[in-house]
């Protein structure tokens, strides 16, 4: 029983030679890991596939209506630009002045 122990103990170190031999005889290079989050290679990347969405018919009345209320806005903030515009500023009132200190 010994021996059949000593038997499969010598063919897997036997095994495990010869695939530590084929591992060092091909020029493979481990590259080490650096920090930070991994790189992508072309092969990781998948295909991104493109759903088509279907797109919503708007009535042309719908897009008259909106169209409309664009032109409304625009000229609300027109017209409070131009309020603003002409606004008067009242004048700053006039520093008194300091009478000057006898030497």
């Amino acid at each position: 029983m010994l021996k059949d122990i000593l038997a499969a103990i010598d063919s897997e170190i036997a095994r495990l030679e010869q695939a530590k031999a084929l591992l060092s005889a091909s020029d493979v290079v481990v590259a080490r890991r650096k920090p930070g989050r991994p790189g992508t290679t072309a092969s990781d990347i998948a295909p991104k596939v493109q759903r088509t969405r279907k797109r919503r018919k708007m009535s042309a009345e719908a897009r008259e209506r909106i169209r409309q209320a664009q032109i409304k806005r625009w000229a609300a903030q027109k017209g409070a630009l131009k309020a603003n515009m002409n606004a008067t500023v009242a004048p700053l009132p006039k520093a008194k002045k300091k009478p000057a200190k006898a030497a």
